[in-house]
């Protein structure tokens, strides 16, 4: 299958949570990354064209066991319920420059 995406998407599954609103934030996992966005699915309908925080678990490509905690922003592209998990479309922006090079390393 070709990807048409300017930034194809890789297959992971990391944990990440996102804040809904300030003070509740629920536990999500990123299944598929790309530097400009992600895939995450999570139990709490995400609203299109809000910006959440989030934070997800980024394992080093040379030993998975090393995982960093990378705090972004991100804006909801788009929504869908999938059985019983909504699957979000995520457009992240705002990384922090010292995470640079763990983004780059996984095609970012």
């Amino acid at each position: 299958m070709n990807e048409s995406r300017n930034t194809p998407r890789l297959p992971v599954s990391w944990r990440a949570a996102i804040q809904v609103v300030p003070g509740h934030i629920v536990p999500a996992k990123v299944v598929n990354f790309s530097a400009t966005g992600i895939q995450l699915q999570t139990s709490v309908m995400l609203k299109e064209k809000q910006s959440y925080q989030m934070m997800m678990e980024i394992p080093s490509v040379k030993d998975a066991s090393a995982r960093t905690q990378v705090v972004v922003k991100a804006s909801c592209v788009y929504t869908i319920l999938s059985g019983d998990a909504y699957r979000a479309g995520l457009k992240c922006t705002d990384y922090p420059p010292e995470h640079r090079p763990l983004i780059e390393s996984w095609g970012g």
